[in-house]
């Protein structure tokens, strides 16, 4: 064979190898969307958990006799699973990840089923104000109303914002910030980067942690309570009369305001504390 037509005869292998390759990754990166409506009918207190794997999730408060759900899917191939995301989808469509009894409601509980390999749904939902609640996402941001009842939210990325919970909070994410305009109850928050912000908070114990952020607490004007703050690299104020305990340190105080109460403990590897 000359060497002009091994090289031709290269060129077509190579040809048909690319147009393969091409058609392989025109599967894999094919991606489906869709939608779902629910509404729920409930006749006092909620007791709600939604979770999703990768997504965000955003609870506003409405009427006090129905909770309505929102959920976008997106869906991409998945070797788990002969189905193509766009079956996935219609499939989540007509029946979604939603259990109810009574007033207790689960979203987003999918018991490792692969129809939601890389499948990502984010979650809108509209409650009534007397909600207790236990959100969760993998990748996502989640933004609260104004609600009731206590407020557990956890994501491994994203932010929390929350506007108000009547009862305690607790609220975690790997690598984002924590705001909050008001909490009734005990505080527990935490992140591993990201500020940390409550601008309204009751008369109960407080925990905060974060690597790296800084922490913004603001307490009632007379509200007596013992105080541990410490940064590793940052500063510390505090705008209360602080009866000092042990050595003063420009990173670590601790001392009591008021004579002492509920626990306040902030604790952050790299950032400033400001209590007001």
């Amino acid at each position: 064979m000359t060497t002009v037509r091994r090289l031709s005869v290269l060129a077509m292998c190579l040809i048909g190898l690319t147009g393969c390759i091409g058609v392989d990754i025109s599967a894999q990166s094919e991606r489906a969307r869709g939608s779902f409506e629910r509404t729920l009918t409930v006749n006092g207190p909620v007791d709600l958990s939604v979770r999703t794997g990768s997504g965000d999730i955003q609870i506003r408060t409405g009427s006090g006799d129905r909770v309505q759900v929102i959920g976008r899917i997106s869906a991409s191939h998945s070797w788990n699973t002969s189905e193509s995301p766009a079956d996935r989808v219609r499939r989540i469509e007509g029946a979604p990840p939603i259990t109810q009894n009574g007033n207790v409601i689960d979203i987003g509980q999918t018991r490792g089923d692969d129809t939601y390999n890389n499948v990502s749904i984010s979650y809108e939902l509209v409650v009534p104000a007397n909600t207790q609640l236990n959100a969760s996402t993998g990748s996502g941001d989640q933004i609260i109303g104004s609600l009731d009842g206590a407020v557990r939210a956890r994501t491994g990325s994203g932010d929390i914002r929350i506007e108000r919970t009547g009862g305690g909070l607790n609220a975690q994410t790997g690598s984002g910030s924590i705001r909050v305009a008001s909490v009734g109850g005990e505080i527990r928050a935490q992140t591993g980067s990201g500020d940390v912000q409550v601008t309204q908070i009751g008369r109960a114990d407080v925990t905060v942690h974060t690597g790296s952020g800084d922490v913004t607490l603001q307490l009632p004007s007379n509200a007596a309570y013992t105080l541990d703050a410490s940064t590793g690299s940052g500063s510390i104020n505090t705008a209360q009369p602080i009866t000092m305990q042990g050595r003063i340190r420009r990173n670590h105080i601790e001392g009591t305001v008021r004579g002492g109460g509920n626990s306040v403990r902030v604790r952050t590897g790299s950032g400033s504390i400001d209590i007001r």
